[in-house]
């Protein structure tokens, strides 16, 4: 994952690994990525200004989606991650919705 500061002009290394879906924090601070590679794949977060890599989840007891979007993960509103969990076919549910 790399970083352009457009500053200084040159490109910035901030993770060297491999990494599926990234989202960027609100504050602009970090920027989220998920590594599926091993035993135990996690939601990480990466600080812009000091390039620290934090642990933010584990993802190692999620049954999640199988196919291309098994790994896909998002941030909601407050950056709490959101990721697809598969429930299978015996857990379908409905909704009814009014709108005001």
């Amino acid at each position: 994952l790399l970083l352009y500061d457009f500053t200084a002009q040159r490109w910035l290394e901030l993770v060297k690994s491999r990494l599926d879906y990234f989202s960027w924090a609100r504050d602009g601070k970090h920027i989220y990525f998920d590594n599926p590679i091993g035993s135990d794949p996690a939601i990480f977060r990466v600080g812009i200004s000091d390039r620290k890599i934090e642990r933010v989840v584990s993802l190692k007891n999620i049954n999640q989606v199988s196919g291309i979007w098994q790994q896909w993960f998002g941030l909601a509103p407050d950056d709490s991650p959101l990721v697809l969990r598969s429930a299978g076919s015996q857990e379908i549910y409905a909704l009814d919705w009014e709108a005001p």
